[in-house]
C-alpha cells in the first residue's frame, strides 16, 4: 500500500476514534448528571475495610475505616463544594465511569486487592466489581473519590 494511502486511512481511523470518544463523553455526562451517589468499598479478604461514599443530593463525603472483623474504627466527612463536584463529576465524565462494565476480573493473581463501586441513580444501583483487574481510567476516578476528602 502506497504511504499516501495509509495516511489517509490512518487519518480516517484517527477521527473515528475521536468521533466515538465524544459520542462516549457526552453519554456519560449524561449518565453522571443523573448519579446521586457513587460508593467505594476497598475490600481485603471478603472484608470492607474503606468504604467512601459521595452523596450528590446532600453535598457530603464520607470515608468510613472497618478493621478485619467489619468493626468501624473511624469515621470522617467532608462538605463537597460546588466547585468539587463539579469536578469529581467531569473527571468521572470523562473517563467514562458510567460505561464501565460490571466485573474486572484476573484470574492469575490471587493475592491482590478487591473493590467495588456503586453507582447509584434515583431508580437504581449499578456495581462494579474488581479483583486485581482495574479499568483503563480507573485510577482518575479513584484520584476524584480521593480527592473528595482533602
Amino acid at each position: 500500500m502506497k504511504t499516501g494511502k495509509f495516511k489517509k486511512y490512518f487519518r480516517y481511523a484517527i477521527l473515528m476514534a475521536i468521533g466515538c470518544y465524544i459520542l462516549a463523553v457526552t453519554i456519560s455526562i449524561a449518565m453522571m448528571s443523573k448519579m446521586t451517589k457513587i460508593t467505594y468499598n476497598a475490600t481485603a479478604y471478603g472484608t470492607t475495610l474503606i468504604e467512601d461514599i459521595v452523596d450528590f443530593k446532600t453535598n457530603t463525603a464520607q470515608r468510613n475505616y472497618y478493621d478485619f472483623d467489619g468493626n468501624p474504627t473511624d469515621h470522617k466527612e467532608n462538605l463537597i463544594s460546588p466547585i468539587k463536584e463539579f469536578g469529581i463529576k467531569s473527571v468521572c465524565s470523562f473517563s467514562l465511569f458510567p460505561l464501565w462494565r460490571k466485573n474486572y476480573f484476573n484470574p492469575f493473581i490471587m493475592d491482590g486487592d478487591q473493590y467495588n463501586i456503586a453507582r447509584s441513580y434515583k431508580e437504581n444501583e449499578n456495581v462494579i466489581y474488581g479483583s486485581n483487574a482495574y479499568p483503563l481510567t480507573y485510577w482518575f476516578v479513584l484520584w476524584a473519590i480521593e480527592n473528595a476528602f482533602k
